[in-house]
């Protein structure tokens, strides 16, 4: 009995040394057999600084356009260095808020919107803007999906403040 538990030690052991697998150590050996996915932010899938600032240039514009809600931004080019402020604002808020290296220093949504009276559909129309210049801009519908929840995971914030 004991020769018996010798032998099948034995054989589990040499089985066991049998199965050894080579560990790379050498890091282009790993390199080359790993596909990396570096999955790209929305900041970068608009474009970075010059997408963000072409695109809300557009949105601001849209929005002077837009019936619905272009009264709440005629004011604002009244003054020529306050409006390109608000605009740089939104160009931070956005590249912050998209992954972008960018600081925005404005004031936070419910600061920004209040005393507007914004109703849903004002919101809703804004978003409208948003959405119309993305799709001009042929921002591809995950990105454009990705930032217009960001935008809506605002809209209490902004609504009737």
């Amino acid at each position: 009995m004991k020769k018996t538990n010798y032998l099948l030690l034995f054989v589990l052991v040499i089985t066991f040394l049998s199965c050894k697998t080579e560990v790379k150590t050498d890091l282009t050996e790993v390199k080359d057999e790993v596909t990396v996915v570096e999955e790209k932010s929305i900041y970068e899938k608009l474009g970075g600084k010059e997408g963000i600032s072409g695109a809300v240039d557009q949105i601001v514009a849209r929005h002077l356009e837009n019936e619905d809600i272009k009264h709440y931004f005629i004011p604002l080019t009244e003054n020529p260095e306050y409006f390109n402020q608000f605009k740089q604002h939104v160009k931070d808020f956005l590249a912050a808020g998209t992954g972008g290296n960018a600081s925005y220093k404005g004031r936070d949504m419910q600061g920004a919107h209040k005393g507007l009276n914004l109703s849903e559909a004002d919101f809703l129309s804004a978003l409208d803007d948003i959405l119309f210049v993305l799709d001009a801009n042929k921002v591809d519908r995950v990105s454009r999906n990705e930032l217009l929840a960001i935008l809506y995971s605002m809209k209490d914030a902004i609504i009737k403040q």
